[in-house]
């Protein structure tokens, strides 16, 4: 994708607070940032070009599958897969808005350990004609001076600057201080699980000495993510060979006051046993492919 192209993104970035700058589900005033958030523009446009706002996203998303078939509310079920850190769940409402009910797929990180079984429950509540469409998405934040990782939780009342993605933060201090630890843990499952299966996935370096950067790591999920769900989805293309399946996959960006991104790494349809890349309508010339570790974005 190149960062040249522009779109609606940057308007319709899904800000939280109302006119009045109260919280608009308890009314109580939100904080503001009050300075610039130029660089917060510049670190999304360098790290994540051509970023939508969320509304924005899931709506284009829509207009370019209904041409296609998948039909909101009638014909198609939708999976979620996002991180269970509360500041993903505008992302989860701007789709169960415009699809209905998700099944929910994430776990930390946006990482897809429901596994078989998960996936097998899903594709059974398939409609009579099985159409799918899945948004399967990591996350990191970027502040108001972007600094990568760093985000106020203004809807939870807190007034400290804290991390996203918390799990792959602590994932990036353990490589940088040489005290990476990829043993199973029973009290830990979903945390080293999700060490193990990006390192296993991936090229991400977990020498001290080349110790990646967060948004490095959270380009990692986002690749062990997209790879896993193409094979979880794949698997069940080859019982059922009648059902279609669309697949979008990338980074959920959280913004200063409240604001959401994402970034689309990849988009494709699956249909009779064959991928194909899905282009959005609103920005057709773009390139979406998955994500490397080891390449700028």
């Amino acid at each position: 994708m190149t960062s040249s192209q522009s779109h609606s993104t940057k308007l319709s970035a899904n800000v939280s607070a109302d006119s009045n700058g109260a919280c608009p589900h308890c009314h109580q005033p939100m904080k503001k940032i009050a300075t610039s958030t130029d660089s917060f523009q510049s670190t999304l446009d360098k790290l994540f070009p051509n970023a939508y706002g969320l509304e924005e996203f899931v709506f284009e998303t829509k207009q370019t599958l209904v041409p296609k078939g998948f039909y909101p509310h009638v014909n198609t079920l939708v999976c979620v897969g996002l991180c269970r850190d509360e500041i993903t769940s505008p992302f989860e409402e701007e789709i169960e808005a415009m699809w209905g009910q998700a099944f929910i797929c994430g776990s930390l990180g946006g990482m897809l350990f429901c596994g078989e079984t998960g996936f097998a429950a899903a594709h059974h509540h398939a409609p009579s004609n099985g159409f799918f469409v899945y948004y399967c998405f990591t996350h990191i934040a970027i502040d108001h001076e972007g600094n990568v990782g760093a985000v106020y939780r203004t809807r939870s009342g807190m007034n400290e600057k804290t991390t996203a993605c918390g799990a792959l933060a602590a994932f990036t201090s353990e490589i940088a201080s040489n005290k990476l630890n990829l043993t199973f843990n029973e009290d830990d499952i979903e945390m080293s699980m999700l060490k193990k299966h990006i390192v296993r996935k991936t090229n991400l370096s977990t020498d001290p000495a080349k110790a990646p950067t967060l948004f490095e790591v959270t380009m990692a999920a986002y690749e062990t993510i997209t790879i896993d769900l193409e094979r979880h989805v794949k698997h069940d293309a080859e019982k059922f060979k009648d059902r279609q399946y669309a697949l979008f996959t990338g980074v959920q960006i959280h913004g200063p006051n409240g604001s959401d991104h994402c970034w689309l790494g990849k988009a494709s349809l699956l249909i009779k046993g064959e991928f194909s890349p899905l282009v959005l309508s609103a920005n057709p010339s773009s390139q979406v492919q998955t994500g490397s570790t080891s390449k700028s974005h």
